[in-house]
């Protein structure tokens, strides 16, 4: 099989097992409820295993190793995914910033936030964000670039995500910042991996940027079912809440100077100029 179908048929394949594991169709068979969602946690982390499975497989038999995908634990990738997760960490807060003000409202301390929930968060945000950077990056996004050059497999990647992320369960507005921002994301990810030629900083950048919106600064009301902990501070809504442009447009618009910036950065990199 040539390597392109080989792409999409690992696409395919881990686009099944998302539904099964991360989605929640195999939750429902859980024979019992384990603490803090520990179930969940676990369906999450075969997900990531079986993609670095299907990685090192689908790698091999294209003669590309987890190696020369930038899927290792040596010390550039570690230190790649802490710079990264700091940036993405750093870039966040400020849309949590922003977002409170075009939405009106101020951030307060949860009264029932603990230090546990918050390590849990953290541990489940990685596993749930090394998972998809093993599903989006890596053997497939390698695979369409030396198909088509890597502008042309960002593209089909950006377009593979957006229809990934289409939720029966959003409508209208909501369902339009669904798509858009989970696309966008996809754009300076990608880029990220291209340019460092590892997966360790689009990880951390990932990982960051999701910590700090999730177990930090957190728009959801405190709920023990949710998957991941509340977070420590939650939105204060004096009035109506606002409306979800005023919520989302800060993710859009930072997605945005993100992904110009990383372009700009990795067109401009000598050592990676044979990669465009």
């Amino acid at each position: 099989m040539k390597p392109l179908y080989k792409a999409f048929l690992f696409l395919g394949i881990l686009t099944v097992l998302d539904f099964l594991f991360r989605k929640g169709l195999l939750a429902f068979y859980l024979p019992l409820e384990l603490p803090l969602n520990g179930g969940i946690l676990i369906f999450y982390s075969v997900f990531a295993i079986c993609a670095l499975w299907l990685t090192r497989r689908f790698g091999n038999s294209d003669q590309m190793s987890l190696k020369a995908l930038g899927i290792t634990l040596d010390r550039r990738n570690q230190i790649e995914f802490l710079y990264g997760f700091l940036i993405g960490a750093f870039l966040w807060a400020i849309v949590s910033v922003v977002q409170a003000s075009t939405g009106g409202f101020s951030w307060e301390l949860r009264p029932d936030y603990s230090v546990v929930n918050l390590l849990y968060g953290l541990v489940f945000i990685f596993i749930a964000d090394l998972g998809t950077e093993l599903f989006t990056r890596g053997y497939p996004l390698t695979v369409l670039k030396n198909r088509f050059g890597a502008d042309a497999a960002i593209i089909v990647m950006v377009a593979f995500v957006g229809l990934k992320s289409i939720s029966f369960e959003a409508e209208g507005l909501l369902l339009f910042y669904v798509i858009l921002i989970p696309a966008l994301h996809t754009i300076f990810f990608s880029i990220v991996y291209f340019a460092t030629r590892r997966l360790g900083a689009a990880v951390g950048i990932h990982t960051g940027a999701n910590f700090i919106t999730i177990s930090i600064f957190d728009l959801r009301v405190s709920d023990p079912s949710y998957t991941i902990p509340s977070g420590i501070f939650q939105a204060n809504f004096d009035a109506a809440a606002p409306s979800t442009t005023m919520l989302q447009l800060p993710y859009v618009i930072m997605a945005v100077l993100f992904s110009v910036g990383v372009y700009i950065w990795w067109k401009n990199r000598p050592v990676a100029g044979h990669d465009h």
